[in-house]
């Protein structure tokens, strides 16, 4: 497997995400690696998730190479967006202390958390991170069905709905 990457943070962040999932005792029954992009996947409970390393390009520091792992899921897919879905998600992110819903492109609900990246990357927080998403795909997937119609993500394979 050969992935290139933006810099030298990316690549540092992608061996420690790496190393922590394939450690994980939570984790490493269920990851997968992409082979094209610093990305690994996940299949925890009823969510199905997506852990990306991503080289951080525009930021606020001097320091100009910084990575950011962005953790995220579907919640749901082939939900009707109405204004009563969108105010529900909304109002949900106000109690998120991690994380926030959002939308994919093709209109399914989502739901991610980020972390930055590097050497001083906590490995706490990126478990809580992760976690932090498992357990609002796998909680809000029924009710958001239940509520407003559509399909939970955990009845298609990833690559289905990637």
């Amino acid at each position: 497997m050969s992935l290139s990457f933006f810099n030298a943070a990316q690549e540092l962040t992608y061996r420690k995400v790496q190393d922590y999932l394939t450690s994980s005792a939570l984790f490493k029954d269920q990851m997968q690696v992409s082979a094209h992009e610093p990305f690994f996947y996940l299949t925890y409970g009823s969510a199905k998730i997506v852990i990306e390393v991503l080289a951080w390009e525009v930021h606020p520091w001097e320091m100009r190479e910084l990575a950011i792992v962005r953790a995220w899921s579907w919640v749901t897919i082939e939900t009707q967006i109405t204004s009563e879905l969108m105010h529900y998600l909304l109002t949900e992110n106000s109690r998120m202390r991690f994380g926030a819903f959002q939308l994919g492109k093709g209109g399914e609900v989502l739901f991610g958390n980020s972390v930055l990246g590097g050497e001083n990357m906590d490995l706490m927080e990126l478990q809580t991170c992760i976690l932090s998403v498992v357990t609002i795909a796998d909680t809000y997937d029924d009710w958001i069905v239940e509520r407003f119609g559509g399909k939970r993500a955990t009845h298609y394979s990833m690559n289905e709905i990637a």
